[in-house]
């Protein structure tokens, strides 16, 4: 009986065996990203044409297909979906800390004048910081620890969204590919840690946060008045660009410092300062001011290495290599800062500035 017992369980383990001989396993996950042409609908075909000229494939959903794996021992067919996953970053995933809600585009005309966007984007940059996919939505909400906010742009190491583009003007699409370009480079960047590590090192952290009068509480600075207070002027680069600094340093002159011209300045005395300020900042590594007005803002040098980080990015993607060197050629450390991030950018991402 004992014997007859034994032949029965192992007649039925060989049963099994074969069943799980016979499950098939079939993944093609390399189909999934081709868009395919379909002439007679106006919205297919733009992405078809987009996929072909710059082998990027643009979605309007973030779920793209579903991939057959195998058929179970019961005969059913097991399925895997494929998804634009935000969460997905350089070294894997950001564990679900930061969420996003979207509303995808229901209209056809916004999702061509989103496409139009698009394709001005892929055509002006470097193929170096195309996406592996890219999702076009018409709203996208961030939603992290830190609140909830509104995106028009998010970048990870494979995917790239776009909210609302649909909404940029013609004359609007060539600054806007370039805010655009330029942030996808800055997310990129903070992925190379040991490079980042030897850029943050070169300024001291004593420097950070410190209100300017005290940074440089020994120089000829001059000051101006506001609210009844007398402030030195903040060192920023925006006085280049921004007429407002320029007509307050005009319109506030100097009656403080006696090193420098009194009252009322010219353009030329503004220029004068510019390039002296910029020297004085670039002394101790800085290019820029804190960016964040509940961090002191213009009064103080960046909060921390993240913020020199962002200012420096911003700084240099500004101008072209010698542009960029001859403005700060009296900062040396500047210049070793900005080989480190140069060297990321060409040699890693393969983007020339």
């Amino acid at each position: 009986m004992r014997y007859y017992i034994l032949f029965i369980l192992f007649f039925f383990f060989l049963a099994g065996c074969q069943k799980e001989d016979n499950i098939t396993d079939s993944i093609g996950f390399e189909n999934l990203y081709t868009i395919e042409d379909d002439p007679a609908d106006s919205i297919q075909h733009k992405r078809y044409e987009i996929y072909k000229t710059y082998g990027v494939p643009v979605y309007f959903n973030d779920t793209i297909g579903k991939v057959y794996i195998k058929t179970d021992i019961h005969g059913d067919s097991i399925f895997q979906y494929e998804t634009l996953d935000l969460n997905w970053i350089f070294d894997g995933t950001n564990s679900g800390s930061v969420t996003y809600q979207v509303k995808r585009y229901q209209d056809a005309t916004q999702k061509m004048q989103a496409l139009h966007f698009t394709e001005i984007f892929l055509q002006t940059c470097q193929a170096a910081l195309h996406p592996h996919a890219l999702w076009l939505v018409e709203k996208c909400h961030q939603l992290s620890s830190s609140g909830v906010q509104e995106k028009e742009m998010v970048s990870r190491y494979r995917n790239l969204l776009f909210a609302a583009s649909h909404k940029i003007k013609n004359k609007d699409m060539t600054p806007k590919v370039v805010e655009y370009r330029n942030e996808v480079i800055k997310l990129k960047v903070q992925n190379y840690t040991s490079e980042l590590n030897t850029f943050n090192k070169i300024t001291n952290e004593k420097y950070y946060g410190v209100m300017w009068q005290e940074l440089y509480k020994n120089e000829e600075l001059p000051y101006y008045k506001s609210f009844g207070y007398w402030y030195p002027y903040p060192l920023e680069e925006e006085w280049e660009q921004d007429s407002s600094f320029r007509k307050e340093m005009k319109k506030y002159g100097n009656s403080t410092n006696p090193n420098w011209p009194e009252g009322l300045w010219s353009d030329a005395e503004v220029d004068e300062y510019i390039l002296y300020c910029r020297k004085l900042v670039g002394s101790y590594g800085f290019v820029s001011y804190e960016q964040k007005r509940e961090n002191g803002g213009s009064r103080n040098s960046p909060k921390n290495t993240e913020s020199d980080l962002e200012t420096f990015l911003e700084e240099m993607m500004k101008y072209p290599r010698a542009e960029f060197l001859e403005r700060w050629s009296s900062s040396p450390l500047v210049l070793k800062k900005y080989e480190i991030l140069y060297s990321i950018i060409k040699n890693k991402l393969g983007v020339e500035l």
